[in-house]
């Protein structure tokens, strides 16, 4: 009997942290979310009602774990913490506001604004090492889930969760931003296969190139 290959994905965007919310850059900064959040994770959790997920995947810093709690209490998802979720690394702009980066990195900032994923932010991450690495933790923890699995939730940071749904769903990432704008969760029906095969053309990639 084949097994399916199909697995339903709730893509989830964490709640805000008071960087967030004034409008700084978090990146790997790990901050608990911020004190108002509350009223954004009742509305989450709500709109997720009747949800059956086995598995709440997400990443180490304090929001995310939060808001996979709170989740994974609706949905009766099992938590899974994964260090390789972790938001795109930001190097020297974490901590800084817009003005700030317009003033300090005013070349830099216009060309990322325009392109991120042509511009590598000073001392960051790179957007397409980031998603190599969202996508190939991804995998590896959905190709360890019962082949029956009725669904999984992936709680993300803001940029993470934009990378991740722009591989899904095809789209270049050149809008990916540290906003909190993306919506608080989406719906992908997503091919196990194609996360195997990602994974492989990684590997074998990074091999290749030594």
């Amino acid at each position: 009997m084949a097994t399916p290959d199909l697995i339903n994905i709730a893509l989830i965007r964490c709640g805000r942290t008071e960087w967030d919310t004034s409008g700084r850059v978090v990146g790997r900064v790990d901050l608990p979310l911020a004190s108002e959040e509350a009223n954004g994770l009742t509305d989450l959790v709500v709109s997720l009602e009747g949800t059956g997920l086995s598995s709440v995947l997400h990443g180490p810093d304090q929001c995310c774990i939060a808001t996979a709690e709170a989740v994974a209490r609706e949905t009766g998802g099992k938590l899974k913490r994964s260090p390789d979720l972790a938001d795109v690394g930001m190097g020297l702009w974490e901590g800084l506001r817009r003005q700030e980066l317009e003033e300090k990195f005013p070349s830099k900032f216009r060309a990322w604004t325009e392109s991120p994923s042509d511009v590598s932010v000073p001392e960051g991450e790179p957007l397409d090492a980031a998603t190599d690495r969202l996508v190939s933790s991804i995998g590896r923890l959905i190709d360890k889930l019962r082949k029956t699995d009725p669904g999984v939730g992936i709680v993300l940071r803001p940029m993470s969760y934009e990378l991740v749904s722009a591989w899904i769903t095809g789209r270049p990432a050149i809008d990916v931003t540290w906003s909190d704008e993306s919506p608080r969760h989406e719906w992908h029906e997503v091919a196990r296969s194609r996360f195997q095969a990602w994974a492989r053309g990684t590997r074998e990639g990074a091999s290749v190139g030594g």
